[in-house]
């Protein structure tokens, strides 16, 4: 009797998870279903597709402006990515392994800046930046989208070096080796996986974001994908099957990464919550 109701409740929780799931991907793949629809055939009520095209796609890649916010959100994204890395393994290393004074508040200082949404430094970042002369620059976003992901990426890290033994670097201090060079040459391989998804992670923070970007970008010439796609809501000649195409456009990359690096992902952010 037990045995059936662990598998009556086993069943459940399945139907349960699938319901949810699908509440959760219906949106994301009614948008990819409209963005291979003729636009009349998207305002009908069937959500079986009749007609299949791919011109909408064709009509993004051909707009110069959306190659243009393609590449710079390439370039933000690709920078962040790389300086989150370079800065969060020595920070989270030292949060790890070394003690001095401060550190515990250092370490509270990270886990409070990520109870702040990103709208409460919105008006000082854009002061801040203004006052630098870096508004409509690359440089800004950059800065931005690095400081606040930095936080999450650090925590991240500190989870994974905290599960590395000290006893493996202790080797190889005593082996002749520097602390710099444990760090390389046994701690860093071990966390290479983390370092990874710390990179995706930072890569599809910047990818996505808008509202920083609304607030410190007004040229077309800085303009990143999700600003880009707002400009294809023209009340002139709008078509929802090309927003829904850009919509794709933005949303493959991040797709792509957390279905290659998910493990990685859910690991770090496992590893982050509980060590330390």
């Amino acid at each position: 009797m037990n045995r059936g109701n662990k598998r009556l409740r086993n069943a459940l929780l399945d139907i349960l998870t699938i319901m949810l799931l699908g509440l959760v991907l219906l949106p994301i793949i009614w948008v990819f279903i409209a963005s291979i629809r003729p636009d009349a055939d998207i305002m009908s009520r069937s959500p079986i597709p009749m007609q299949i095209t791919f011109d909408h796609f064709a009509e993004i890649f051909a707009r110069g402006d959306f190659l243009v916010a393609l590449r710079n959100s390439l370039i933000v994204g690709s920078l962040v990515a790389v300086c989150t890395v370079l800065i969060a393994v020595p920070a989270a290393y030292s949060l790890s392994r070394f003690t001095y004074l401060g550190r515990d508040l250092i370490g509270f200082l990270i886990l409070a800046t990520q109870m702040l949404p990103a709208v409460a430094v919105l008006v000082p970042l854009v002061v801040i930046i203004r006052s630098l002369g870096l508004a409509n620059t690359l440089t800004a976003l950059t800065f931005t989208h690095l400081a606040l992901g930095l936080p999450i990426a650090v925590w991240m890290l500190k989870g994974y070096i905290d599960a590395v033994p000290r006893e493996l670097e202790e080797a190889a201090v005593i082996d002749g080796s520097s602390q710099l060079g444990a760090m390389v040459r046994i701690t860093l391989p071990l966390i290479r996986p983390a370092v990874v998804a710390v990179g995706t992670f930072a890569f599809v923070l910047s990818w996505g974001e808008f509202l920083l970007a609304l607030a410190l970008i007004t040229s077309a010439e800085v303009k990143t994908l999700p600003l880009a796609l707002q400009t294809l809501f023209d009340p002139y000649s709008f078509s929802w099957g090309v927003v829904m195409a850009g919509g794709v456009v933005i949303a493959a990359p991040t797709v792509v990464l957390f279905l290659l690096f998910r493990n990685q992902l859910v690991g770090g952010l496992t590893a982050g919550g509980i060590k330390g």
